[in-house]
């Protein structure tokens, strides 16, 4: 979980702590986070749909990157959380050229979250497929 240091905090490894996930909960977790990726996908891929719009409607964006700082925030995205700020900020100065350059910023480190994200969901579902090996038949 080194590689995840400064990607999430500690809200993360509640989450995701071993002596935590018992069962099924594993799996859950693991559920989690891939829900986590596909919302925020949408939700910027949404908010990049917008960005060329000659009007803007700064109100639905900013509610848009609240979203995408919510998410990150109960999942324990501290990076993503923190990059969202500005996002909003933009969006409450309602300034276009600043909501395009931070909401570049923003996809950057979505990218870089996800891809080690995805990287700990592939571990965590090869220690599942282990567990499940290594049970006796019933």
């Amino acid at each position: 979980m080194r590689e995840l240091q400064g990607v999430v905090n500690d809200q993360f490894s509640a989450i995701t702590c071993p002596r935590n996930n018992r069962g099924r909960a594993r799996d859950h977790a693991v559920q989690l986070i891939e829900s986590y990726l596909a919302d925020v996908d949408v939700i910027l891929s949404e908010l990049s749909r917008h960005v060329d719009n000659s009007h803007v409607d700064f109100y639905m964006l900013g509610s848009l990157a609240r979203e995408v700082h919510d998410k990150s925030t109960s999942i324990g995205a501290d990076h993503m959380r923190l990059a969202c700020f500005d996002v909003i900020a933009a969006c409450d100065e309602r300034c276009k050229s600043s909501f395009s350059h931070n909401l570049t910023l923003l996809k950057n480190e979505f990218g870089y979250t996800k891809r080690q994200l995805s990287n700990f969901v592939q571990l965590e579902r090869d220690i599942i497929r282990l567990e499940e090996s290594s049970q006796p038949p019933n």
